[in-house]
């Protein structure tokens, strides 16, 4: 599996690759001999950064806390559901079979309630992740740009879309500073219903 993920990104880079000469010559001949048009390339650990900025760190401690505070409560329920579950059990010899059809139905409606409930924190949960993932990258992607015009770069890569390239191309650590300065915490957002 690792061998065959290194041969699609070898392939994908010499595809990038014959792609980027061809746009050059394509942009040379365009300039009908003036000045040759040279494809700056800026390489940028995109990935590492989502996962290692300090913003995404604080992220996933608050989602973490939340994600243990749900849990607190579903278990909570959870042990409810079993105590009226083996009361309901244990009351089947006194009580009629109507009465004890009843009481199954009030439970299984119970059940029901608390799997929307369980589902509905884990979409609460789901959606904070997705908002703030979306707000950080917004954020990085602005930082990428503006470094990526102060270098004059004409083509930026995710670090693991190359195999080899130049230490000068890769601008990971400035981004990585610049976007830990411009956005150093992220309020997560939990958007609960009740």
């Amino acid at each position: 599996m690792k061998m065959m993920k290194s041969i699609q990104t070898a392939i994908a880079a010499i595809a990038m690759t014959f792609a980027l000469g061809a746009m050059t010559v394509a942009s040379a001949q365009e300039n009908n001999g003036s000045e040759e048009t040279r494809a700056v390339v800026m390489i940028v650990d995109f990935e590492g950064i989502m996962r290692e900025a300090s913003a995404m760190q604080d992220m996933t401690k608050q989602i973490k806390t939340r994600q243990e505070t749900y849990q607190e409560e579903i278990e909570s329920r959870q042990q409810a559901l079993r105590k009226e579950e083996q009361e309901i059990a244990q009351q089947r010899t006194l009580l009629s079979a109507d009465v004890i059809q009843q009481k199954q139905k009030e439970f299984q409606q119970k059940v029901a309630d608390f799997q929307k409930f369980a589902q509905g924190r884990n979409r609460i949960l789901d959606e904070a992740l997705n908002e703030s993932r979306v707000k950080f990258q917004k954020t990085l992607i602005e930082v990428i740009a503006d470094v990526a015009e102060e270098r004059n770069a004409t083509l930026v890569l995710h670090k693991s879309q190359v195999i080899l390239h130049a230490n000068a191309m890769d601008a990971s650590k400035e981004v990585f500073d610049r976007v830990n300065e411009a956005i150093p915490t992220l309020t997560v957002e939990f958007k609960e219903a009740s």
